[in-house]
């Protein structure tokens, strides 16, 4: 079980890194060619928030965002489980 529970989690982590070089492509495509490098130095959130400005119908930050809670609340969830274990 705790193998299949990992193994979604790093599957989930895949997925949100996929999803945030996907933004950042798609975000550099449209800047002039100076500029292209600004997106990729920048943070995820104003990448996001551009991302969400530039692309409102696109579900891509709040999957980023989604995931992340997931995977930090699926963290706490195990390390609790096996600290509650321990004992």
């Amino acid at each position: 079980m705790f193998g299949a529970f990992l193994a979604v989690l790093v599957l989930l982590a895949i997925l949100s890194i996929f999803g945030e070089i996907v933004m950042r492509v798609r975000l550099s495509r449209l800047e002039v060619p100076a500029e292209k490098l600004l997106w990729w130095r920048g943070g995820g959130d104003d990448a996001a928030s551009t991302y969400q400005e530039l692309f409102p119908r696109s579900q891509l930050p709040g999957f980023r965002r989604l995931v992340f809670w997931l995977l930090l609340a699926s963290s706490v969830t195990l390390l609790l489980s096996v600290l509650l274990k321990s004992r």
